[in-house]
């Protein structure tokens, strides 16, 4: 493979992972998520961001929430185990 191609390749992968690494998820009140989704397709976002009502939001404000920082953090707490000795599984 040429070196040209290799460098391609290269910056397609780091464009690629990039756009993963940014995707965020926003939860909102259930009444404003029309409201919110037309604001992230309008400002052409919709791509990285994922909008997703939540009764659980507090009123007029919106939630960011790095998912995937998040199943990385649970995946390294898992491999961990547990924080305190007390709290491991009795056989």
């Amino acid at each position: 493979m040429s070196d040209e191609l290799q460098r391609m390749l290269d910056a397609i992968q780091l464009m690629h992972l990039a756009r993963e690494e940014s995707k965020r998820t926003i939860l909102c009140e259930p009444h404003r998520e029309h409201q919110v989704r037309a604001a992230v397709d309008q400002a052409g976002a919709a791509h990285i961001i994922t909008v997703r009502p939540s009764a659980a939001c507090p009123e007029d404000k919106l939630i960011v929430i790095d998912e995937n920082a998040l199943e990385a953090g649970s995946r390294e707490a898992a491999q961990r185990g547990p924080m305190f000795p007390w709290m491991r599984r009795l056989p």
